[in-house]
């Protein structure tokens, strides 16, 4: 029985890098989500699996039957025999806020800072005077 359709990519795929399990024929077996569409995912396994064989794709509470619509080498796309609702979808690939990041403060250091020793202080005062040619004008 050949389930394929006459247009393969009949939604937007997203891509994302998910563990997930394919169960089949009494097996579940741990795959690697690559991308994730209203009808269908293309996953990565350790061994190739056979076209057609009927599955059940599962991602944390999501199970969906399908069949393995094509498989070449580790990698297999997988066609829901339902597709899926967009808001299903989205809920898998949205992305995480970034985390915030404190703006490192930069400030030139202070010159009589307390704790400075009496030589650290020379040293910060001569720093500071103009050289002697400047002083002569």
């Amino acid at each position: 029985m050949n389930h394929r359709s006459a247009d393969p990519r009949r939604s937007p795929r997203s891509k994302v890098l998910l563990a997930a399990t394919l169960e089949f024929a009494g097996e579940a077996l741990p795959v690697v989500l690559r991308d994730l569409s209203e009808h269908g995912a293309l996953i990565e396994t350790e061994a190739p699996l056979r076209v057609d064989a009927e599955v059940w794709f599962c991602r944390n509470e999501l199970r969906v039957h399908g069949h393995v619509a094509w498989s070449h080498d580790n990698q297999a796309g997988i066609a829901f025999t339902c597709a899926l609702k967009a808001d299903v979808v989205l809920r898998y690939i949205k992305w995480r806020s970034p985390r915030a990041v404190e703006e490192p403060v930069h400030r030139r250091p202070a010159l009589t800072r307390p704790g400075m020793s009496s030589e650290e202080q020379r040293w910060a005062e001569e720093i500071m005077r103009p050289p002697a040619r400047d002083r002569r004008k």
